[in-house]
C-alpha cells in the first residue's frame, strides 16, 4: 500500500472524537479513518495523568500496528496530559485538539474576551489559557469544568435523558458566560453534540469554537506538507471500541445521523 493510501488514526477516550470525525469526513471525505474509541476507560477527566498517558500510549501503539500514516488525539483531556510526551516518541504526524482550538478563537474573538468549558483535568491544567497567552498575552479567559456525568449520559445512557443533560450544561456554562466573553470555546469533543441544548442560552453575538473544524485544517495541512493526500478510493471506515461496540455503534449513528462504518472489540 502508498504511504498516501493509509488511514487517519483518530482516537478518543469515546464517543467525543466522533466531532472531529465528522468534521474529517465534512473537509477530507477521500480519506480512511480508523477510529479508537477507549469506552471502556470512559471518561478520561476522572483519571489520574498517569493512567491517562499509558491509556494514548497504548492506543498509539495500536494505531501503529494498523499501519495509519497520521494520528489525531481527539480528546481535549488525553491532548493536555499525554501530547507533548507521545509526540517525541512517535515518528508520525501526531496532532491535538487545543493548540487549533486555541489559535481558532484567538481568530475569533473582538473584545480578547474568552470563555472555556471542559473536563477537570483540561481545565486545570490550563491548556487552552497557556497557548492563548502565547498568542496574545491581552487576552482575559474564563473557565469553568464541567460534570463528568455530562458524557457519562453520552456514553452509558445514549443521550436519553436530555433535560438532564441541559440542565448541567447550562450549570457548567452559567459561570463562563456572565463575564461578557464574545467567543466560547468548546473544550471537550463531545460537546458540539450537546449544542442544540444550551445554544437558547447563549447570546448570539458569542462565537463557539468547535475545535474540531481547526484542527482537521490543520491535519490537512500536514497531508499536504508531506504528500500524504489519498487520490485513490478510500477503503471503508473501521472502529475499534475497547467497550461495548454495539451501544458505540449506536449513539454513533445518533449523533452522526447515519452508520459510520465497521465497529468491532478491541483491547488497547
Amino acid at each position: 500500500m502508498k504511504e498516501e493510501e493509509k488511514a487517519i488514526g483518530l482516537l478518543d477516550s469515546g464517543l467525543g472524537g466522533l466531532s472531529v470525525f465528522r468534521e474529517l469526513k465534512r473537509q477530507l471525505p477521500q480519506e480512511q479513518i480508523i477510529y479508537c474509541g477507549d469506552t471502556a476507560h470512559a471518561p478520561y477527566g476522572e483519571k489520574t495523568d498517569e493512567e491517562i498517558l499509558a491509556y494514548v500510549l497504548s492506543i498509539i501503539d495500536f494505531l501503529h500496528q494498523q499501519n495509519v500514516k497520521m494520528i489525531i488525539i481527539a480528546c481535549n483531556t488525553a491532548t493536555a496530559v499525554a501530547l507533548d510526551k507521545v509526540s517525541q516518541k512517535c515518528a508520525l504526524p501526531i496532532i491535538g485538539v487545543i493548540n487549533p482550538g486555541a489559535r481558532e478563537a484567538v481568530k475569533q474573538t473582538r473584545n480578547k474576551r474568552i470563555g472555556i468549558v471542559g473536563t477537570e483535568v483540561t481545565v486545570r491544567r490550563q491548556s487552552y489559557e497557556k497557548t492563548i497567552r502565547e498568542i496574545d498575552p491581552s487576552i482575559i479567559t474564563f473557565s469553568n469544568s464541567c460534570s463528568n456525568q455530562i458524557i457519562r449520559e453520552m456514553e452509558e445512557q445514549a443521550l436519553q435523558n436530555e433535560r438532564k443533560i441541559t440542565v448541567l450544561l447550562r450549570e457548567c456554562i452559567k459561570p463562563v458566560i456572565k463575564n461578557d466573553i464574545d467567543t466560547l470555546i468548546w473544550g471537550c469533543t463531545h460537546y458540539p453534540f450537546l449544542e442544540k441544548y444550551i445554544k437558547k442560552d447563549i447570546d448570539q453575538r458569542v462565537r463557539l469554537v468547535d475545535p474540531s473544524e481547526a484542527t482537521v485544517r490543520e491535519a490537512r495541512d500536514l497531508l499536504e506538507k508531506y504528500h500524504l493526500n489519498n487520490m485513490s478510493q478510500p477503503e471503508p471506515d473501521s472502529f475499534f471500541i475497547s467497550g461495548n461496540p454495539d451501544l458505540f455503534a449506536a449513539i454513533a449513528e445518533k449523533l452522526l445521523g447515519y452508520p459510520a462504518g465497521k465497529f468491532q472489540k478491541a483491547i488497547f
